[in-house]
C-alpha cells in the first residue's frame, strides 16, 4: 500500500475514534454543525456544557475559511460560575478533517485532533501536562495540550489580565486575529492581549492546506462548569456632540454596531413614533422637550437580529430658578439662599447668584455678611446641561434690628415662701420692645415684671424674650432664681461622760451656729466636739446667704465615767415600760459583747444593738428568774472593762 493510502486510512480511524466518545448525535444547524453536548441557546448562542460531569461538546461552522487570507473574529465566552472545582474549559480550533470530533476531560474536545491549531482557555490543573494553577490560556499545536512540548506556541499566561479566575459567572470578550501576511495569531481577551505567535499555518502545521474549519470545543471529566460562546452581534450608537439639546432640536445618531459577521439590516426607533431602516439616520428634529428612548437592533447577515440597544435622549425643557431665603432676618447679617429650581426635562448644571450686587456661581453660594438694616436684593438665573436657560427671579431680603434687653436683678434669692421679683428692660432705643414672653415655671408675669414664689427649695431657672417694634423678637435673656429652706438637725438626745469628748453632726443647713459654745471646739461647724461636766442642752442654729434660719437642740446627760452601766432587772411584759434589758455605755470607745445566760449556763441573748434583750430565746418567752450578764469594752483612753452580774426577770 502506498504511504498516501496509508495516512488516509489513519486519519479515518482517528476521526472513527473521536466521534465515538461523542455522546449525543450531532446536527447540522446552518452555518454550524453541532456535536456531543451541545446545543444552541439563540440565533447566536451555544452551549457547549452543562455543568455536568463527563460531557464533550463542539460546535463547527460548516464553511471553511481561507488562511491565504487574513481575519479578525470576536465572540463573547463563557466559562462557568464555579472556580475551585470547575472544569476544563474551552479552545478555538482550526482544523481541516471534519466537524464532528470532540473528546472529554483534560483533552477539552481537542486532544488527539492533527493537523490543528487550537487556542485553549484551560480551567483546570493537569499537572501532566504542566498546566499552571491559575486559569490560562495558550496556544497548542495537533491536539497536544503538553504545555512542556514542542506543540506549545505561546503561554501559557492567566486568561485574564485582571485576575487569575475566569469562571466568574461574567462574560468575556475573546478576540481571534490572524494576520495572514505577517503570519501573526494572536487571541485577546476583554480588549487585553494575552497570547501571541508567528507561525506559517499554512505551510507548518496544514500541509500547504489553507482551507480549514473553525469551530469551539469543550469538555468536563470529574469537575464541570458551564462553557457557552456567542458570535458578536451587537447594536450600537452614539449621539454626534451637540452644543445643546434644548428644545426645539435636532440630533445627529451615528451607527457603530459590530457583528462576527456583516450587518445587512438596521431598525431605528426614535422614541417619538417614528423610525428609519439604514445603517446611519439623517438628522432627526425634536419639537418638543422630553426623554427620549431611543432604539436600534442590527440584522446579521446569518439571519440573526441583535438585541435591542436603547438610550435616553434629553431633548431639555426651560428650567424654573427659585430659591428659598427669609423674607425678613432679624439680628443676623448672613445670608445663605438654599437653592431650590427645577427642570421637568435635563439637568440643572449652571447657576448664576447675584446677592447684594455680588456675583456668584454654584448650587449652593457662601454665606454672605451684608450690615443691616437693609434691604437685599437675591437673585437667580439657572442654565441645564442642554443649554437651556431660564428668566432671573428676584427676592428681597429685610435685614433688621433684634431688640437688645436686660433683666434685674442679674441674680436673685430668696427664702421658701418668700418672694422674688425680677424686671426686665429693653435697652436698644432704636427698636424698643412692645411685648415680652416670660417661660417660667414658678412665676407670675405682667408685661416687664414677674414675680416668683416656691414651696420646695432649689434653682428655678427661666427666661424672658422681648418683641421690638418692628417683629423681630430679642435673643432670650436666661435666668436663675435661686430658693433656700433650713432643717436644723442637731441629732438625738445622747449621754456621755464627764470630761470625754463627744463628736456632734448637725445638718440642714448651708451655715451653721451652736450654743452655748463655750464648751465647743468650734461653734460655727456642723459638726464640732464638745467636752461636758454636767448635763446640757445645746441648741443649734441652721441658717443661708438668703437667712432662712431654722433651730434644733439635743439634751446631753452626763455621768461619771468612762464606764459600763448595766441594771438589775426588767419586766418585759408588753406594757411599754422597762420591756427590755441593755447597757449603757459612758465614755467607752468600743463594746465587744454583750451576753445573757440563763441558770443553766445557756447562752439565751448576744448582741450590741440599744434595744437589747426582749426575755425571749428563738420566739418563745423565757421564764422568770435569775439569769448572768456578762459585758466588755475599751474606752476612749485604751483601757479595758470586763464586768460581771445577775438581773432579775419578773413576770
Amino acid at each position: 500500500m502506498s504511504k498516501r493510502f496509508l495516512l488516509y486510512l489513519a486519519n479515518a480511524l482517528l476521526l472513527i475514534c473521536l466521534a465515538c466518545s461523542v455522546k449525543a448525535q450531532s446536527i447540522v444547524d446552518s452555518p454550524y454543525h453541532i456535536n456531543g453536548s451541545a446545543f444552541k441557546e439563540n440565533c447566536n448562542c451555544y452551549t457547549l456544557t452543562s455543568a455536568t460531569n463527563t460531557q464533550s461538546g463542539s460546535v463547527w461552522n460548516i464553511n471553511k475559511i481561507n488562511l491565504q487570507e487574513s481575519f479578525e473574529y470576536r465572540f463573547d465566552v463563557f466559562l462557568g460560575c464555579k472556580d475551585p472545582d470547575g472544569a476544563d474549559g474551552m479552545v478555538f480550533v482550526l482544523q481541516p478533517i471534519a466537524t464532528n470530533i470532540g473528546s472529554q476531560g483534560g483533552g477539552i474536545g481537542f486532544q488527539g485532533v492533527q493537523p490543528s491549531v487550537g487556542i485553549a482557555i484551560d480551567t483546570w490543573q493537569n499537572t501532566d501536562n504542566a498546566d499552571p494553577d491559575f486559569d490560562h490560556i495558550s496556544i497548542q499545536k495537533n491536539g497536544d495540550n503538553n504545555h512542556n512540548s514542542s506543540n506549545n506556541l505561546a503561554g501559557p499566561v492567566a486568561a485574564s489580565a485582571f485576575s487569575n479566575n475566569i469562571e466568574d459567572c461574567q462574560w468575556h470578550v475573546l478576540r481571534i486575529r490572524w494576520d495572514a501576511n505577517l503570519f501573526i495569531l494572536s487571541a485577546f481577551i476583554d480588549d487585553q492581549l494575552r497570547v501571541s505567535d508567528t507561525i506559517n499555518l499554512v505551510a507548518e502545521v496544514f500541509g500547504n492546506d489553507p482551507m480549514v474549519f473553525w469551530g469551539f470545543t469543550s469538555a468536563t471529566g470529574g469537575a464541570n462548569n458551564e462553557h457557552r460562546f456567542c458570535t458578536s452581534l451587537k447594536s450600537n450608537f452614539t449621539q454626534l456632540p451637540s452644543v445643546e439639546t434644548c428644545a426645539p432640536q435636532e440630533i445627529q445618531l451615528v451607527d457603530q454596531s459590530t457583528s462576527f459577521g456583516t450587518i445587512v439590516g438596521w431598525h431605528w426607533d426614535f422614541g417619538d413614533g417614528t423610525t428609519y431602516t439604514d445603517k446611519n439616520p439623517p438628522p432627526h428634529f425634536y419639537q418638543n422637550p422630553g426623554n427620549y428612548t431611543v432604539s436600534s437592533v442590527v440584522l446579521a447577515n446569518n439571519g440573526c437580529w441583535s438585541d435591542t440597544f436603547k438610550q435616553i435622549i434629553t431633548i431639555g425643557s426651560i428650567p424654573e430658578p427659585d430659591f428659598l431665603v427669609p423674607d425678613t432676618i432679624c439680628g443676623s447679617e448672613v445670608i445663605q439662599p438654599f437653592d431650590r429650581s427645577y427642570v421637568e426635562f435635563g439637568s440643572i448644571t449652571e447657576w448664576n447668584w447675584v446677592i447684594n450686587g455680588q456675583p456668584f456661581n454654584g448650587q449652593a453660594p457662601p454665606e454672605i455678611r451684608v450690615p443691616g438694616p437693609a434691604q437685599v436684593p437675591v437673585r437667580l438665573r439657572v442654565k441645564t446641561k442642554e443649554g437651556c436657560e431660564s428668566a432671573t427671579v428676584e427676592k428681597i431680603v429685610h435685614l433688621l434690628d433684634q431688640p437688645e434687653i436686660e433683666l434685674l436683678p442679674p441674680i436673685s434669692a430668696a427664702c421658701v415662701g418668700d418672694e422674688i421679683i425680677l424686671i426686665a428692660n429693653s435697652t436698644l432705643s432704636a427698636n424698643p420692645v412692645v411685648e415680652w414672653a416670660w417661660n417660667s415655671l414658678i412665676g407670675s408675669s405682667t408685661q416687664n415684671r414677674i414675680t416668683l414664689r416656691s414651696t420646695v427649695n432649689g434653682d428655678f431657672p427661666l427666661s424672658v424674650r422681648g418683641k421690638g417694634a418692628n417683629g423681630c423678637w430679642s435673643e432670650p435673656v436666661q435666668h436663675i432664681a435661686s430658693f433656700f429652706q433650713t432643717n436644723a438637725n442637731a441629732g438625738r438626745d445622747t449621754v456621755v461622760a464627764i470630761n470625754q469628748p463627744l463628736q456632734l453632726n448637725g445638718s440642714g443647713g448651708q451655715y451653721y451656729n451652736w450654743s452655748p459654745a463655750g464648751q465647743l471646739s468650734d461653734p460655727s461647724l456642723p459638726n464640732p466636739v464638745a467636752i461636758l461636766d454636767r448635763p446640757t442642752t445645746l441648741v443649734l442654729t441652721a441658717f443661708t446667704d438668703a437667712g432662712c434660719a431654722t433651730t434644733d437642740s439635743l439634751f446631753v446627760r452626763v455621768f461619771k465615767g468612762p464606764d459600763l452601766y448595766v441594771p438589775n432587772a426588767f419586766t418585759p411584759n408588753g406594757d411599754g415600760k422597762n420591756d427590755r434589758f441593755s447597757f449603757l455605755a459612758i465614755g467607752m470607745k468600743q463594746v465587744y459583747y454583750f451576753r445573757i445566760f440563763n441558770r443553766l449556763g445557756q447562752l439565751v441573748y448576744e448582741g450590741l444593738n440599744a434595744g437589747g434583750w426582749d426575755g425571749r430565746l428563738g420566739g418563745i418567752d423565757q421564764p422568770a428568774g435569775t439569769y448572768v450578764w456578762m459585758i466588755s469594752g475599751e474606752d476612749y483612753n485604751g483601757n479595758a472593762y470586763r464586768k460581771k452580774g445577775s438581773l432579775q426577770l419578773i413576770r
